[in-house]
């Protein structure tokens, strides 16, 4: 009797424990995809040089109109702009004089009159 006594003890315990899960992931494929939808996809290799930013476009001083009330209005590439103080700045801050009929062209660096040839 104590002996079916301790067989049914153990049979119920066994019964009562929890499954084991056993693995989560069954291959390395779903855990990159997990990792994706999780992190974003992966990025790329960072020895891979990326393309040089293009060059702003050519800047034409088409003309200047100065007032007597002391603001002006000047046209770049046929674009007005008001109560500007006469000096244009490069995006490094350097100070760009340009004469009305004369381009700067930021690829090049060069100041050349309109009526020029390109190059």
């Amino acid at each position: 009797m104590k002996h079916l006594l301790f067989l049914l003890l153990v049979t119920v315990s066994a019964q009562a424990q929890p499954p084991q899960l056993g693995r989560l992931f069954s291959s390395p494929e779903q855990r990159a995809q997990l990792d994706a939808q999780r992190y974003g996809a992966p990025r790329a290799d960072k020895a891979t040089p990326s393309p040089p930013p293009e060059p702003p476009p050519p800047v034409e001083l088409n003309g200047v109109v100065q007032r007597s009330s002391g603001h002006s209005t000047i046209w770049l590439n046929q674009t007005p702009h008001n109560d500007t103080k006469g000096t244009l700045r490069l995006s490094n801050g350097q100070p760009l004089r340009l004469k009305p009929g004369q381009r700067y062209d930021p690829a090049s660096g060069a100041i050349r009159e309109v009526t020029e040839a390109q190059p």
